[in-house]
C-alpha cells in the first residue's frame, strides 16, 4: 500500500451540530461548518455499552459534536457532544460527576466530599423486586 492512499483512506475527524435525529436506530445527521455546511449521512451515536448492558442518550437537535469519518465522509460515527462557547460546562470541578437535564433535575456525585446529591423538579420513583434497604445513622423524612 502506497502512502497516497493511505492517506485518502485515513478517518478525519470533524465537528459539527446536530440537525437530525432518528430516536429508533440511534443515529444523527450532522452539519459540518468547515465543509460549506454539508451534512453528513445518518451516523451511529457511539454509547458506553450496546449489548447485554445497553446505554441509550442521543444528542439534541443543534448540539455540538465530534464526528469520525472514514477518508471519502461517506461513513463515520458520532464520538460524543463537546462543550462550546454557546454551551458552557455546568461545574468546573475535577472532582464532580454532573448530570443536569433540560427540566432542572440534576445529579452530582462529588469524590472530594464524598456527597451524592439528586435534585429533582418531578417525582421520584424507586421500584425492586424484593426489598429496599436505607442504612445511616441519621434518616431524617419531611
Amino acid at each position: 500500500m502506497s502512502d497516497d492512499t493511505f492517506t485518502e483512506s485515513a478517518p478525519t475527524l470533524k465537528f459539527g451540530t446536530v440537525s437530525a435525529v432518528d430516536e429508533e436506530t440511534m443515529r444523527v445527521r450532522v452539519r459540518l461548518p468547515d465543509l460549506d455546511n454539508l451534512r453528513t449521512d445518518w451516523l451511529p451515536v457511539g454509547v458506553r455499552k450496546s449489548k447485554d448492558d445497553k446505554d441509550y442518550w442521543l444528542p439534541d437537535i443543534g448540539e455540538h459534536v465530534a464526528v469520525l469519518l472514514d477518508g471519502n465522509g461517506e461513513d463515520g460515527v458520532v464520538l460524543c457532544a463537546i462543550y462550546s462557547e454557546a454551551d458552557a460546562v455546568p461545574v468546573k470541578s475535577r472532582d464532580k460527576w454532573h448530570r443536569r437535564f433540560k427540566d432542572g433535575t440534576t445529579i452530582e456525585y462529588d469524590r472530594s466530599t464524598h456527597k451524592l446529591s439528586i435534585s429533582c423538579v418531578g417525582d421520584i420513583e424507586l421500584a425492586s423486586a424484593t426489598h429496599i434497604s436505607l442504612k445511616a445513622p441519621r434518616i431524617d423524612l419531611n
